[in-house]
């Protein structure tokens, strides 16, 4: 299964555009990200990722095509993340471009996602909840 989802933001004068897809792979639920994770785009990144959780327990987050990431995306990273938590399920992040790496390292959350550097890594790793 996969679905297609595309939203237009605004971040400041200059146009945002975010787009996200979801699929099953393995055992996992994946959402490939792209584009901005800001206010006016992280609605339709919460509706990706509660899609992903209803098909599988481990819900994997690609963020290699992201290409900013402001508090209201973080903000959505956390509760998938505490969601998955409740639920008995798992969550990781996988290729995060540098800029995430560096708001998660700033906020000190980069020990608490799992984060991979690949698609592949991130299905095959053991989760925990």
């Amino acid at each position: 299964m996969s679905r297609d989802v595309e939203q237009n933001g605004d971040h400041g004068d200059v146009p945002g555009h975010a787009w996200y897809q979801v699929e099953q792979m393995g055992g996992s639920a994946v959402v490939h990200a792209g584009g901005e994770l800001d206010a006016r785009t992280v609605h339709g990144f919460d509706e990706a990722v509660t899609e992903a959780a209803s098909l599988a327990s481990h819900v994997v987050i690609d963020l290699a095509q992201v290409t900013f990431v402001d508090s209201s995306g973080l903000g959505a990273l956390i509760v998938a993340r505490k969601a998955a938590r409740e639920r008995g399920g798992s969550m990781s992040l996988v290729s995060p471009p540098p800029m995430v790496r560096r708001l998660l390292g700033s906020t000190q959350l980069h020990d608490v996602f799992a984060i991979h550097d690949s698609l592949a890594e991130a299905i095959n790793a053991p989760t925990e909840p």
